[in-house]
């Protein structure tokens, strides 16, 4: 019999990606708050690090660059070494850089996809045989970019939309282990990535970063017994017409 105040996440270990900032970041630190184990990666040590000591003693800060091709592969053998089982991975790294179909090079290209997609891809397919083994889950922050068009965003869109499409894969091929998949397709949230592209005003009308952790910790930890299908979310009103 289970102990009724019991987290969900006690003896868990969650790695989340992009951990240095934003949505990564807010995500870890509303796991941690939950007991969970978490380690957060990304390229800054220095940053990590600071949200590591803001998210409590449970949480490690890694450095590591996902773009570089053995990265992934690393990244989940350091962690499963460290800790001996891997249960949660939060996939939040990611690029957001906008350029038009015309000015889109294949250097651009290769550098938005690389991060957004691939090593995604790379990562989880490192993760899958310690989620298989921990009966884990796989959460997929892509965009509601995936889905509607936005200008100067070809290359971000079709990362994202690759992302979708991944994560319905992953569902299928997870059941038979008990792997939960959660796929959560943010609208404009108000986070660095915004930073000269957006004025003050837009930013402000955006949703924010600590409740979109909040909400994704919430649905990490709740019945295994319920699953879901891409979940978008948005502000209750468009930011650049609020503004």
């Amino acid at each position: 019999m289970s102990e009724p105040n019991r987290s969900p996440f006690a003896g868990q270990v969650v790695l989340v990606t992009g951990g240095s900032s934003g949505i990564g970041a807010a995500t870890a630190m509303a796991l941690a708050a939950r007991g969970a184990r978490v380690v957060v990666a990304g390229r800054s040590l220095e940053r990590l690090e600071a949200v590591a000591a803001q998210a409590g003693p449970l949480t490690t800060a890694v450095a590591c660059d996902l773009a570089r091709w053995d990265a992934p592969g690393e990244l989940i053998a350091e962690v499963v070494d460290r800790f001996d089982r891997l249960d949660v991975v939060v996939n939040a790294a990611g690029v957001f850089e906008k350029r038009s179909i015309a000015d889109t090079d294949p250097d651009f290209w290769r550098s938005v996809v690389e991060v957004n997609l691939k090593a995604t891809v790379q990562l989880t397919r490192a993760a899958w045989p310690h989620l298989q083994a921990s009966a884990g889950q796989v959460v997929l922050i892509s965009s509601i970019a995936a889905v509607r068009g936005f200008p100067e965003n070809a290359a971000y869109a079709a990362s994202k939309g690759g992302l979708n499409a991944f994560g319905e894969v992953l569902r299928v091929e997870g059941r038979p282990s008990g792997i939960r998949v959660l796929t959560i397709c943010p609208a404009q949230t108000d986070t660095e990535i915004w930073e000269g592209k957006a004025p003050d005003a837009v930013r402000a009308a955006m949703m924010r970063a600590p409740g979109v952790g909040e909400l994704i910790a919430d649905l990490v930890g709740t019945d295994r017994s319920i699953d879901f299908a891409p979940l978008f979310i948005e502000p209750p009103v468009d930011p650049w017409s609020a503004s």
